[in-house]
């Protein structure tokens, strides 16, 4: 499901006052994404909020250097922290943007992109 951006935060504590917010507006903790570097991100968030702790990749094991010359077509999937946002839901243009700012240690929130559901008036 595509995603929607809501901002970036430099602390836990804003991060976690907006997802507070967004509770108290009407999502559900389960609709909201919290992304950030695993060392950077905390564990106060409300209860089945979704955290995303990306990982800083680390240097190809001898596992990982035969597993990608056994199987070529995973040694060249993408990887890095632009990856991960579109596979969460991001557009191709937004994710880069977005990468770096999870790299240099800040928070980005995200909730689920809903298709607006307006009341209609059917004739009887």
């Amino acid at each position: 499901m595509q995603k929607t951006l809501l901002g970036v935060y430099d602390t836990n504590k804003k991060a976690r006052n907006v997802v507070e917010g967004l509770i108290v507006q009407g999502y559900t903790a389960e609709e909201i994404v919290i992304v950030a570097l695993e060392d950077t991100l905390g564990h106060d968030f409300p209860i089945g909020t979704r955290l995303e702790r990306i990982a800083t990749e680390e240097k190809d094991t001898v596992v990982d250097k035969l597993k990608h010359s056994l199987m070529p077509e995973e040694a060249m999937a993408p990887k890095g922290v632009g990856n991960k946002l579109i596979e969460m839901g991001l557009s191709d243009r937004e994710a880069p943007m977005y990468a770096t700012d999870i790299e240099n240690g800040r928070i980005v929130v995200l909730v689920n992109k809903y298709v607006s559901k307006e009341a209609r008036i059917v004739a009887p």
